[in-house]
């Protein structure tokens, strides 16, 4: 077995070892090793994760190794990856530890779970002595066991190599290495596990980016590992913030300007080598203009020709009535026309055509205009010339358009009168392959115009060209260099220059227009640049962007209204990514809620990684799916609430199987439907950006939903691939520095309904809203419950397929100290039964949420059915379960002692005797007792107080829990019976 085989099952193994789930780091909070000083602020990260860490920084480095013609012992390295599985063995609490030492750890122990590991990977077991031996530090007195080892393996050195992969799992960041001597103690370990010859020309470089942006923060670290490969610098370690290079050549490196011109290339290279982009995005519809985001995608004739031929072939209602529509009677008053056939007479244009003529010239009339609109751009000429321009390719008359046409609609951007009478003249007279225009299939003549539009741009569509248009209208190009030189830093040459704002546009006198200052991040924007943020980026409210008072005249509400918005270079090129790579809404309407997941690697990724991601991640459109019927039959919350499976495969395919229905679906219909929820991922890179995009354009999606959905969908990718994240509604992330992520989940001011779910600030150890990694199998339990709560309640309704419902839940979880008991009475109510799951989530849900009072609910409930025991049937059933205690509880709102309340209960009993809707055992005296002591003293007395008004305030609380618990232990006794009756009649006669 090779060894990337070997480690893949040994992992697997090791996954399903409880070890796995214990906490090896958490950020400043209590921890059983002593190794560990308190404050040394560490970040979350899981037993699991360190493991899996360690061994792929081992595999990567290997891997590196073989490239440069070095074989390490395989076997040797087999050893050192089971040493180093089980080398913090001492931190499971269920492993019995030693005299006081939590690392002298008996050899039989350690033998019994190497060997319980061994055997689910079909290898031999190393010596027990010398897995305690890899588990201790250097300074330990347990050391001697290496002196009791045969000669069979070097033991020392296999040891440098579990505490070689220890050290790689255990770094936090690039800021680790800068501030330390991490990269000096990489080295030394390195040269402890490889020959001389090797390392003489060892070196170990970085690169680090503070700042978080999102894509551009991604396309950073890929173009800088790209570029260091180039070099000679194979990508090692792949950090938040940055990236640990290695070399066993020595190779120089360039300075830092060269890098910069270098990776602005790649940026824009990466644009282009982009999966297909939405051509929506690239063009307004209103103008026919291009956007300038279509100059970065598309840089040749073909792909402008293709793409306004497939955004013109779309079906519109608008063809069944042009070109009638276009011409008002002010428009044709503008002409000197009376009426719409005096205007044919004018341009030659027979108005007998039929439906497939008109459908053929509302298509090429749009083309042309496009055209007309790109050439104009391109050229910077006057849309007069422009049209003489094409209609001079086309071989066509246009001057008399020209000058008929009248100057005021020429110069309207969203009028296209020349383009119109251009397109009948190439219809009438344009032919192919012999065949009129006119007679040609629809389909045919449409191919028709797209190859004649790539011929005429043939030459002036070019990549530079397309660059210098981009360089003019959005100075991308200089504003990347200047912020890559600002926060790229490179560990051989640490020289930063920063963006210094002009002092004089910061003294400047507040006005109506705004300074010169980007709103987002506040970089100074370059002179000669449009600092208005174009409104198609914007997709939610416009306060959302800005972080100071806006001036004068901007109006709450409207989101075309962006002038009081500007953004520097670099913020737009941000958001350019993300329509690119389609990170932004599939809807852009009020009604959507959309929340941003930014994830880091917990603590690093390698290559491989990084392409196992790829293949996870590629066209991935996860969801949070939780009905049990509908279009997606498995259910996020299927492992807590009804079978035990392995966790991390159910979200791998929950996610797998809603992202390949999803892609179905768009390649069916052409587009996501109308209303959804679903989530994105950015392309893989150190630092990864996902959105989980609750959409609709006409029903509201509340923000409890979308939150709800969002920290669910974090804890399972947490759970996936160990990542941190930060959920916030804000596209940007606020903060100066990666290590700021230090839990396991970090939400930004999230809705109250949803803070509440989180444990108290005296658990989390914070007043911040996180949850810390000891603390996420128990939310995900508890969201679980919730959404199983939630789908059985409030089935989902297809016409509107929303879940802001889910606010109704989370409120009885905030109020009522039982909320799994309202909600299991609330459908026993309307139902005659529930499902198992259901029962299953509404008893945890009070387990967590109910303790005192649904211990004393089951209390009052066992006191009761020894008094009453009610028939189940549905009609009455609530009345009966809570007969007996409301009749105590109203007794002592009249003021009853006592033994008057007993009275009441004695001849409620009497006449509940002589009903069929239950039966009284023998009544007792002292059960009757029993049973108003309970309610009296229990109840009204240390639960309310002895208040009346908190006695009304929570009767009905506990009321909920009496008829969960009176029902579940009635439905008990009738299945005990039943079975004992069918035991009986099943017995063969004596």
């Amino acid at each position: 077995m090779d060894l990337k085989s070997f480690s893949d099952r040994l992992l697997l193994a090791f996954q399903e070892m409880d070890l796995s789930e214990t906490i090896a780091k958490s950020y400043n909070l209590e921890n059983s090793s002593m190794s560990y000083k308190q404050g040394h602020n560490l970040l979350d990260q899981s037993m699991w994760d360190h493991i899996r860490t360690g061994v792929e920084a081992c595999l990567a480095l290997l891997s590196h190794l073989e490239s440069v013609g070095f074989h390490p012992p395989e076997e040797e390295l087999k050893v050192a990856l089971i040493a180093f599985v089980l080398h913090d063995l001492h931190k499971d609490s269920a492993v019995e530890k030693k005299a006081s030492s939590e690392y002298a750890l008996s050899l039989e122990e350690l033998e019994r779970v190497a060997e319980e590991l061994c055997r689910k990977v079909g290898t031999g077991l190393p010596p027990a002595a010398f897995l305690r031996a890899a588990g201790v530090s250097n300074f330990s007195p347990k050391l001697g066991d290496l002196g009791s080892l045969s000669n069979q393996y070097s033991w020392t050195g296999i040891r440098d190599w579990v505490k070689l992969m220890d050290q790689t799992a255990s770094i936090i960041g690039i800021a680790e290495c800068m501030e330390h001597q991490t990269i000096h103690s990489l080295e030394e370990k390195l040269r402890r596990v490889l020959p001389p010859k090797l390392t003489e020309n060892l070196r170990i470089v970085y690169h680090r980016v503070q700042e978080m942006r999102g894509m551009v923060t991604t396309q950073l670290h890929n173009g800088m590992a790209l570029l260091m490969k180039r070099y000679g610098y194979f990508p090692w370690l792949r950090f938040g913030d940055g990236t640990l290079y290695i070399t066993f050549a020595g190779g120089e490196l360039p300075d830092k300007d060269s890098l910069m011109e270098e990776l602005t290339r790649l940026f824009f290279r990466s644009i282009k080598e982009a999966d297909q982009v939405d051509w929506e995005k690239l063009f307004n519809r209103a103008t026919l203009q291009c956007q300038t985001l279509a100059f970065l995608v598309n840089q040749t004739p073909g792909e402008f020709a293709w793409m306004f031929h497939e955004l013109f072939m779309k079906p519109s209602s608008g063809s069944k009535t042009f070109p009638d529509k276009n011409f008002t009677a002010s428009q044709l008053a503008a002409y000197g026309a009376g009426d719409l056939g005096e205007l044919y007479r004018v341009f030659g244009v027979d108005p007998s055509f039929d439906e497939e003529f008109r459908e053929k010239w509302f298509y090429t009339s749009r083309y042309l205009a496009a055209l007309q609109r790109l050439i104009q751009r391109l050229e910077k000429i006057s849309a007069v010339d422009a049209l003489l321009q094409l209609a001079d390719f086309l071989g066509l008359p246009g001057e008399d358009i020209a000058n008929r046409v009248p100057g005021s609609l020429h110069s309207n951007n969203k009028r296209f009168d020349g383009a119109i009478w251009l397109a009948y003249r190439f219809l009438e007279g344009a032919e192919v392959d012999g065949k009129p225009a006119r007679h040609l299939p629809i389909e045919d003549w449409r191919v028709a115009v797209r190859k004649k539009a790539a011929k005429f741009l043939d030459g002036k569509i070019t990549p530079e060209k397309m660059m210098e248009i981009v360089d003019e209208e959005l100075k991308i190009r200089e504003d990347l260099q200047g912020y890559f030189r600002e926060q790229l830093i490179v560990s051989w040459e640490t020289a930063r220059s920063l963006n210094l704002l002009d002092t004089k546009e910061l003294l400047k006198k507040k006005t109506r227009s705004q300074k010169r200052i980007c709103n987002l991040c506040n970089r100074k924007i370059l002179s000669g640049s449009e600092p208005k943020v174009k409104a198609q980026v914007i997709q939610d409210n416009v306060n959302v962007f800005s972080n100071r008072i806006l001036p004068k005249g901007w109006e709450p509400g409207k989101r075309g209204d962006v002038a009081a918005l500007h953004w520097c270079g670099v913020c737009f090129f941000e958001f350019v990514l993300r329509q690119v790579f389609s990170m932004d809404s599939f809807s852009g309407g009020d009604q959507s809620r959309q929340i941003y997941l930014f994830a880091f690697p917990s603590f690093q990724i390698t290559e491989e990684g990084l392409l196992d991601l790829q293949d996870d991640l590629k066209n991935f459109f996860g969801t949070i799916y939780v009905h049990r019927r509908g279009k997606v039959n498995h259910v996020w919350q299927d492992p807590w609430v009804e079978k035990q499976e392995a966790l991390r495969k159910h979200l791998h395919d929950h996610f797998q199987l809603y992202s390949e229905y999803f892609e179905q679906e768009m390649e069916e219909r052409g587009r996501p439907p109308s209303i959804g929820d679903v989530l994105k991922a950015s392309p893989p890179g150190n630092v990864l950006l996902f959105t989980y995009d609750c959409y609709s354009s006409s029903l509201d999606r509340t923000r409890e939903e979308a939150w709800l959905k969002a920290l669910s969908a974090a804890l399972s990718l947490h759970k996936l691939y160990g990542f941190r994240l930060w959920l916030t509604e804000k596209p940007f992330l606020m903060m100066s520095d990666v290590r700021e992520v230090r839990y396991a989940i970090q939400l930004d001011a999230p809705p109250y309904k949803v803070a509440r779910l989180l444990e108290v600030p005296e658990r989390r150890g914070t007043t911040d809203f996180v949850v810390p990694i000891r603390q996420v199998n128990d939310l995900l339990n508890r969201l679980a419950c919730i959404w199983e709560i939630h789908q059985t309640v409030n089935p989902l309704d297809f016409s509107k397929p929303t879940d802001k419902n889910v606010s109704s839940v989370l409120h009885q979880l905030d109020v009522h100290p039982m909320a799994g008991a309202h909600f299991f009475k609330r459908r026993l109510t309307e139902h005659s039964y529930v499902t198992d799951t259901f029962l299953r989530a509404c008893r945890r849900i009070d387990q967590m949420r109910g303790g005192m009072e649904m211990e004393l609910a089951r209390e009052i409930a066992l006191a009761s059915l020894k008094l009453y025991k009610p028939d189940i049937s549905q009609e009455g059933r609530a009345h009966r379960y809570e007969n007996l205690f409301r009749l105590a509880v109203k007794g002592i709102k009249e003021g009853r002692e006592k033994s008057e309340i007993c009275g009441l209960l004695f001849k409620r009993l009497e006449r509940l005797a002589k009903q069929p809707s239950g039966y009284v055992p023998r009544v007792e005296e002292k059960a009757i007792q029993e049973f108003v002591d309970l309610i009296y003293d229990r109840f009204y007395i240390d639960v309310c107080g002895g208040n009346i008004a908190k006695l009304n305030q929570r009767q009905n609380q506990l009321a909920d829990g009496i008829f969960f618990e009176t029902h579940l232990e009635r439905l008990k006794e009738i299945r005990e019976r039943q079975s004992a009756k069918n035991q009986t009649n099943g017995r063969e006669p004596v």
